[in-house]
């Protein structure tokens, strides 16, 4: 509905530092414009308070100049400086036209949600610090006055009270959607720290923390976890022959049918180059090397981008008493052994005894 008094003004993505002062810039003087026209009519027609309606014209004046010059020249700093002005500027000359009377003292809560947004944190206390030392003059020369609290004063508590509710409304609105775009982020830069950009699995950090906590957890549940390491066979001669851009769409679309292969609740990663590691919770050793036999033969009966490929698996039951080195140095003897013995095998590393798993020969 109010779209008109907006897109005259700059615009830009939500993550710019000049968003929410924009908004912010636009919500005060469009509030401004209709606060300034409704009281310039009371003050004129109603109260017949000629003077006050003056400043409440300028007002509307000034925010309407503002509006026009910000659209044009779509500087956020200016008018950051100039909306923070007018609004100092016409709350303090009201208050000090009606000597702090009439509870117009409650304008001057306005100003430090203002300056403090717009103009930043010292300026804001400066502005604020002079505006309620005003007041606090005004209101030592009320001391010995008779109070009478009236129509005016209602007024005055009801429109500052409204204006409180919008502004609170909208720093709200600002620090949700800085939190959701924060938390967005966050998600997104520990996606990228923990996943290998070519495959979409875990990369290496990813899994080495992912095997610390199963060996932690494993020393609790007393549950049997074990751990395989792969790699494609004759890697190399792919590169070579094909290039690496083709080499690189191998590993992506080996990487897709390995995560299909394997159980839902197993943690996959690139261990590096050609080579993939994989956790499986709750797994029995024989469970394992069933696993990592039907993955080996599935890739040599499936040729990958069209290229028949092999794989060398090494298997091993995850020690809760070793470290994370210790049960990948198992794992890593038996893909050793699985890739010089002829390799397209599966070994198992069982308590530093190492034997051919290999279902029988393809």
């Amino acid at each position: 509905m109010l779209d008109f008094w907006y897109k005259g003004l700059p615009q830009y993505p939500k993550d710019h530092k000049d968003f929410w002062r924009t908004r912010l810039i636009a919500h005060s003087l469009l509030t401004a414009t209709c606060y300034f026209l409704v009281l310039t009519l009371l003050n004129l027609f109603y109260f017949h308070s000629y003077d006050i309606a003056a400043i409440d014209a300028l007002g509307l004046v000034i925010s309407l100049a503002i509006y026009g010059w910000f659209s044009k020249t779509a500087n956020v700093s200016a008018a950051a400086w100039a909306v923070t002005f007018m609004v100092v500027s016409l709350i303090m000359t009201f208050v000090i036209s009606v000597g702090g009377l009439a509870h117009s003292l409650f304008w001057a809560t306005l100003i430090p949600p203002f300056a403090f947004f717009l103009v930043g944190r010292n300026w804001g206390s400066i502005f604020s610090a002079i505006a309620f030392c005003i007041c606090a003059y005004l209101t030592y020369k009320q001391q010995q006055l008779t109070v009478t609290i009236g129509l005016g004063s209602l007024f005055n508590i009801i429109e500052v009270s409204i204006a409180h509710i919008l502004i609170f409304r909208f720093y709200e609105k600002t620090r949700f959607s800085a939190y959701a775009h924060l938390t967005t982020r966050n998600i997104e830069i520990q996606h990228l720290a923990e996943t290998d950009k070519l495959t979409g699995l875990y990369n290496r950090q990813k899994f080495d923390y992912a095997l610390s906590q199963v060996i932690t957890s494993s020393k609790e549940t007393k549950t049997t976890n074990c751990l395989f390491i792969c790699d494609i066979d004759h890697f190399k001669k792919i590169n070579d022959a094909y290039g690496h851009l083709v080499g690189d769409k191998v590993l992506a679309e080996f990487a897709k049918l390995i995560k299909s292969s394997m159980p839902n609740h197993s943690l996959i990663a690139r261990w590096g180059g050609e080579e993939f590691t994989v956790i499986l919770p709750n797994t029995s050793l024989t469970e394992a090397i069933t696993q990592a036999n039907k993955l080996r033969e599935y890739i040599f009966t499936h040729p990958v981008t069209n290229i028949k490929l092999s794989i060398s698996i090494g298997v091993t039951v995850i020690n809760p008493s070793d470290s994370v080195t210790n049960n990948l140095e198992r794992v890593d003897q038996a893909l050793y052994r699985a890739k010089n013995s002829g390799r397209n095998a599966v070994f198992v590393n069982d308590n530093n005894c190492i034997s051919n798993t290999s279902l029988a020969s393809i």
